[in-house]
């Protein structure tokens, strides 16, 4: 009996990331892509992000010319391999980093985040777009 979990899909995608490195796109240069939900409300759009593993003191939230980035790490602190070694991980540890570019319509200043049993949920508020002016041109 293995203690090594085998399957064929886990076999293929070993099979593609030796061939093609590239192909798998949620690891990129040791920074895993944590997944997202976007949801557009009538008021706000919200992003909720699954974080397993992470703290809240390692997560950052940032916003800089229309882009939000949401960047955490965490680090495996598993008691059990104390007295021996890993024959076999999955569970990731490292920095986890993910962008989203914003329209305009956002209220920068009004955004915030709540982190519970491991989900971020950040909430963006919405503004209504600035009218298009419009105006007469003159033709030299």
């Amino acid at each position: 009996m293995s203690l090594l979990p085998r399957d064929s899909w886990s076999d293929f995608s070993r099979l593609l990331d030796a061939t093609l490195p590239n192909t798998h796109s949620r690891w990129s240069h040791g920074q895993f892509s944590p997944n997202v939900d976007v949801i557009e409300k009538e008021t706000a759009f919200e992003l909720i992000a699954d974080l397993p593993g992470v703290e809240k003191k390692d997560i950052s939230l940032s916003y800089d010319r229309n882009v939000l980035t949401i960047s955490a790490s965490t680090i495996q602190r598993d008691e059990h391999a104390i007295e021996g070694k890993y024959i076999h991980k999955e569970r990731y540890e490292g920095k986890m980093v993910r962008s989203f570019t914003l329209n305009n319509n956002v209220n920068a200043n009004d955004i915030y985040a709540e982190f519970v049993d491991g989900v971020l949920v950040v909430v963006v508020p919405k503004v209504e777009p600035d009218a298009p002016q419009s105006r007469d041109i003159n033709i030299s």
